[in-house]
């Protein structure tokens, strides 16, 4: 599982997808997979951040093409590298500038950054004097560099589309016109491995759920997931304050997996340094108390002794915290005044990959699996109208 902590960061406004229905969705019938066709225009390429560095170099094996701050184009016909640095908020190429902005396009083909290769286009903007680095493509050919990211390709292929329309529905939950992107590639949004990622039973999984989304009252839905819920599903509120009436505590479907019962022992030092650099600081770290959990069993406020006295936590700065001193969780109990005993892996919200697993391994189809996790949902599959 790649996908450890990735929704810590809380639900920030974005534009979500609103699919204007023109036929009766079919809902949840005994658990099918089935989706109603309503027909939208298509959604907007994918825009993720690969990176924000000093320079890059972009590689094509064959003909690509160019355009400069939205109006120069141009074509070569061959093979190219572009070693692309900034400065001053101008893009730098072999020494000249050329503007604020470059969109390299391969098409059809695939381009080359970092080692990694991408599928549809790389835009590359001048922010001061570093480069960011953005992969532009289609939302299908995004998830099949997400999908093997997130999930072992050799998992039951129920489980395989289940987190492929997670993962869909997902990304158009997090489109944004006015942001410089949409999603970054690592596990604080998805993780997205680029071509080198996809794997023949992933695409297969992707091509089969094409278009295929989890809505709520005609919109997309929030489909958050992470590892393993450590035997219990978070709801949206215990974790970040906001409810969904989907995103709710249920008992997670997963009995056993390597990310149950672990143990941690917290570094005094490191911790004492965490809480001084996040305004908390107690001197030296003696102690950790659990003063409340949720509902799920998840903590949601702690106690703190240090030689300079006490202090409480909770909330997003906890997580923050929490993560920061390995806790794969924060469904956890203290054994000592450093000792952790844990379950799970992730903020336990949504569906749990494990669970998913098990539930597949069940005989569940995909359409069951979701709406074990996301109660009350309907599954669409959308579907671009033609000019």
């Amino acid at each position: 599982m790649r996908l450890h902590y990735h929704a810590v960061r809380r639900p920030a406004p974005s534009v979500v997808l609103l699919i204007s229905l023109l036929a009766a969705l079919l809902a949840w019938s005994g658990g099918s997979s089935a989706a109603a066709q309503t027909y939208v225009a298509a959604p907007t390429p994918v825009r993720v951040l690969l990176a924000v560095t000093g320079s890059v170099t972009v590689s094509m094996a064959g003909p690509h093409s160019g355009v400069v701050d939205g109006r120069g184009g141009f074509f070569t016909p061959g093979p190219l590298a572009w070693p692309v640095g900034a400065r001053d908020g101008q893009l730098v190429v072999d020494g000249h500038e050329i503007g604020t902005s470059l969109v390299l396009d391969a098409e059809g083909g695939t381009l080359e950054a970092f080692g990694t290769h991408y599928r549809g286009a790389i835009r590359l903007s001048a922010v001061g004097d570093e480069v960011e680095v953005v992969n532009v493509l289609d939302l299908e050919a995004y998830l099949r560099g997400v999908v093997p990211a997130e999930m072992a390709a050799s998992w039951p292929m129920e489980a395989l589309k289940a987190q492929a329309v997670a993962s869909r529905s997902y990304t158009l939950v997090s489109l944004d016109p006015e942001a410089r992107y949409d999603l970054c590639a690592t596990t604080d949004c998805q993780v997205y491995g680029g071509v080198e990622a996809e794997q023949p039973r992933t695409d297969d999984a992707v091509a089969a759920t094409t278009g295929v989304v989890v809505t709520y009252g005609g919109a997309t839905a929030r489909t958050y997931y992470h590892s393993d819920s450590g035997g219990m599903i978070a709801s949206s509120r215990e974790v970040w304050g906001t409810s969904y009436p989907y995103l709710v505590a249920v008992r997670d479907a997963a009995s056993s997996t390597p990310h149950r019962a672990w143990t941690a022992r917290l570094d005094a030092a490191a911790v004492s340094a965490s809480l001084v650099a996040a305004g908390r600081g107690v001197g030296t770290v003696t102690a950790l108390r659990v003063l409340e959990t949720s509902e799920s069993g998840r903590v949601v406020s702690l106690e703190v002794a240090g030689t300079g006295g006490t202090t409480v936590i909770g909330g997003s700065q906890l997580t923050s915290l929490a993560r920061g001193w390995g806790l794969k969780s924060m469904r956890f109990s203290m054994q000592g005044p450093l000792s952790v005993r844990g379950d799970g892996w992730g903020h336990g919200v949504g569906m749990s990959q494990y669970g998913a697993r098990a539930l597949a391994q069940a005989g569940y189809d995909y359409g069951r699996i979701l709406a074990y996790f996301y109660p009350t949902t309907t599954l669409t599959r959308f579907v671009a109208q033609t000019p």
